[in-house]
């Protein structure tokens, strides 16, 4: 019974429309529901109007793979995640693995190899120098 609710409420949507907005709803029947088609299909009917062939669906692009490289190993997330947000300050793009699973179980970190620290290769002498720094014992106050 909704369904019938469903394309009813559609086909009360679709008569307020003109040819050409019906005609440009039709060619993305892919977007619509069940309901929502068999109403279109309908007002078109009555309109006298043939469905265009649809436009083609659009596909997902797959992202592109980046080789990230090996910087640090953690045991522990509070420790990676001190590097990350250094690295991050710095200006240095990082990227956590296997922080997730660590996070639900820390002693798997043992068994995972610990928290992974990548970089892009490019960045990896920079991000070594900015880990290898010491950490400054005193916050500076400007006044």
């Amino acid at each position: 019974m909704e369904s019938f609710e469903e394309k009813r409420r559609f086909a009360s949507e679709y008569s307020a429309k003109d040819d050409e907005e019906l005609l440009k709803i039709a060619g993305k029947s892919w977007e619509l529901s069940d309901a929502a088609w068999d109403a279109l299909e309908d007002e078109l009917d009555r309109r006298g109007l043939e469905p265009p062939v649809p436009e083609e669906v659009p596909r997902i692009r797959s992202l592109e793979k980046r080789e990230l490289v090996l910087l640090r190993r953690f045991r522990d997330l509070p420790e990676a995640l001190l590097a990350k947000g250094r690295l991050e300050s710095s200006g240095v793009p990082c990227f956590m693995a296997d922080d997730n699973m660590v996070r639900l179980d820390w002693f798997i970190s043992n068994l995972l190899g610990g928290v992974k620290l990548l970089v892009d290769p490019e960045d990896f002498t920079e991000a070594s120098r900015v880990l290898n720094e010491p950490a400054h014992d005193k916050l500076e106050d400007p006044d």
